[in-house]
């Protein structure tokens, strides 16, 4: 079954926009908001590292992504539930050449519009260092204690499970209840980027993080409701999360601040 429908945007397609939303926020929060303190964090990290024999260093790349991936999946449930969405329609994709050439050129133009951003950032002003504000990323530095192998596959388990929150169930949903393409990726994407944006903490930061974002949100949203499926934009933004998290800490000007232990 399509998830395209060719119907103009209606009060079930607004509900199901304000649900979404409501459960992105509620996501969010309780990820961000129990470990915001200094203190309350070094505690938790003492309390897992002592019971556990983990090192400090791995105990919130760890148990960060663990709350962020089971709240991720969780909202997505909630959602898919409530619009009465189907998770083998959401993922079905019938390989073709033309899809998978879609998807290539997909994972090419997101990083060429990614660069291109990033170049009119670098035009504005001229000494800033993009890298350094996306290693100076909280989550991103907790992920860089990680061992090599994980510093590519957390960011991309990561990204597979927003991808298929945002593109899969928050933008099919809106299409299946009658919302037209455009305003399906626009809102999707911009309650997307917000996300991004509040796990940021300079104005730098958020600058980069949304112009990836918003790259992301049309890229892979005219490439799930083309497919039909949230499958190839998974694999889109997974490479995407999982090479520029790796290329930003290589080409930082400054090294990423420890994570306290």
């Amino acid at each position: 079954m399509s998830l395209v429908r060719d119907s103009g945007m209606n009060w079930d397609a607004y509900l199901f926009a304000a649900v979404a939303i409501g459960a992105t926020a509620l996501w969010l929060a309780l990820y961000r908001l129990p470990f915001r303190k200094a203190r309350t964090r070094q505690r938790v990290r003492l309390a897992v590292a002592s019971r556990t024999g983990l090192p400090g260093r791995y105990v919130f790349p760890i148990l960060g992504t663990v709350i962020y991936l089971a709240l991720g999946i969780a909202a997505a449930a909630a959602v898919m539930a409530f619009g009465g969405l189907d998770l083998l329609d959401l993922l079905a994709w019938p390989i073709t050449a033309e899809g998978v050439g879609l998807l290539v050129l997909s994972a090419v133009g997101a990083s060429a519009l990614t660069a291109f951003a990033m170049s009119v950032l670098y035009a504005v002003r001229p000494t800033v260092d993009v890298p350094g504000a996306v290693t100076g990323v909280r989550w991103v530095q907790e992920i860089l204690a990680l061992p090599r192998g994980w510093r590519y596959a957390v960011p991309a388990i990561s990204a597979a499970v927003e991808e298929f929150f945002f593109r899969g169930v928050f933008l099919g949903g809106l299409l299946a209840a009658g919302a037209p393409v455009w305003a399906a990726v626009v809102v999707s994407g911009a309650v997307f980027a917000a996300g991004q944006v509040l796990l940021t903490e300079s104005a730098l930061q958020a600058a980069v993080l949304a112009l990836s974002s918003v790259v992301l949100a049309v890229v892979c949203g005219l490439l799930t409701a083309i497919e039909g499926s949230v499958l190839p934009a998974i694999l889109v933004h997974a490479s995407f999360a999982g090479y520029y998290t790796q290329t930003s800490a290589r080409r930082a000007a400054p090294a990423p601040a420890a994570v306290p232990r």
